[in-house]
C-alpha cells in the first residue's frame, strides 16, 4: 500500500495546502454521488445520536432517559469514528485513482476501527495534557510572576496547537500505513518537527473550510431565514468530504522517506 501511495505522489518537496485542496476536489469529482451519500448517511446517524441524547434529557421517565442517552451516546461516538474512517478511506482511494466500493467504506467496524478509535483518544489526551500544562503554567505565573502570565497563556496555546497539528494525518497513518496508535502518534510528532510551517498553513485552510457552514448559517439567520440550522447542516455535509479529501491529498504530498516505517 505504501508503494501505491508513492507511485501517484506529486513531485512536491513539501506540503502545499492550496494544491492539496485542488487535488482533493478533483478526486471527489470522480464519485460525487457515493461521497455525498456516505456523508449524508454518517452525518445523519451522528445527528440522530445527538437527538436521542437531547430526547433523553427531556424525558420524565428515568429509565427511558437512561436508555435514550445510552443509545444516543453510542450512536454519537460510533458515527463519528465511522465518519472519520469512511471519509479518510474515500480520500485515500480516490487520491490513488482507484474506484471506491460502497461496501468497503460503509462497513463498520472494520479491522482498523479499534486502532483509529485509540488514535482519536490519544489525540484527545494529548490536547488535554497540553491544556492542563498551559493552565498550570498560567496559574503559577499569575501567582509568582504576574507580568509573565500572558506568556504562559501563549505557550499553552502553542502546546495545544502543536498537539493538534501533529495528529492531522493520524487517520491516514493508521489506515494507509497500518501503524498502531502509538506508532501513528510518534510519526505525527516527527512530521510536525519536519513540516511544522506547512502543517500550520494546512490547519488554517481546514479551519477556514470548517467555518464556511457556520458562516452561511449566520448569514441565513441574519436575513431572517427560518432554515439557518438546516443550511448549516447541509453545508457541513458537503464540506466534511472536502476537508477529508484535502487532508488525504496533503498526506500524499509527503516526500519519499518522510514516513519512517515501524514494525508492529
Amino acid at each position: 500500500m505504501r508503494a501505491a501511495r508513492q507511485s501517484t505522489q506529486p513531485p512536491q518537496a513539501s506540503l502545499q495546502a492550496l494544491a492539496a485542496l485542488g487535488q482533493g476536489l478533483q478526486a471527489l469529482r470522480r464519485q460525487p454521488a457515493l461521497v455525498l451519500g456516505f456523508s449524508v448517511l454518517s452525518c445523519g446517524t451522528h445527528l440522530l445520536g445527538w437527538a436521542l441524547v437531547a430526547a433523553g434529557d427531556g424525558s420524565d421517565s428515568a429509565v427511558l432517559a437512561l436508555l435514550l442517552r445510552s443509545i444516543g451516546i453510542l450512536l454519537y461516538a460510533g458515527s463519528l469514528l465511522w465518519l472519520i474512517e469512511g471519509l479518510t478511506r474515500i480520500g485515500l482511494t480516490l487520491g490513488a485513482a482507484r474506484t471506491v466500493r460502497w461496501r468497503r467504506v460503509s462497513r463498520w467496524p472494520s479491522r482498523s476501527s479499534g486502532d483509529l478509535a485509540l488514535g482519536v483518544i490519544n489525540t484527545g489526551l494529548a490536547l488535554s495534557a497540553a491544556a492542563c500544562a498551559g493552565f498550570i503554567g498560567w496559574s503559577l505565573a499569575l501567582f509568582l510572576l504576574p507580568g509573565l502570565s500572558a506568556v504562559a497563556v501563549l505557550l499553552g496555546l502553542l502546546a495545544i496547537a502543536a498537539a493538534g497539528l501533529s495528529q492531522l494525518f493520524n487517520a491516514c497513518l493508521v489506515l494507509d500505513q497500518r501503524l498502531s496508535p502509538s506508532q501513528a502518534f510518534r510519526q505525527g510528532v516527527r512530521l510536525l518537527l519536519r513540516f511544522g510551517p506547512a502543517l500550520s498553513r494546512l490547519a488554517l485552510l481546514l479551519l477556514a473550510l470548517l467555518a464556511l457552514p457556520f458562516g452561511l448559517g449566520l448569514v441565513a439567520e441574519a436575513l431572517g431565514s427560518a432554515f439557518s440550522a438546516a443550511i448549516t447542516v447541509l453545508a457541513m455535509v458537503v464540506v466534511l468530504p472536502v476537508l477529508a479529501a484535502t487532508v488525504t491529498a496533503a498526506y500524499r504530498q509527503l516526500p519519499d522517506g518522510a514516513i519512517r516505517a515501524e514494525a508492529r
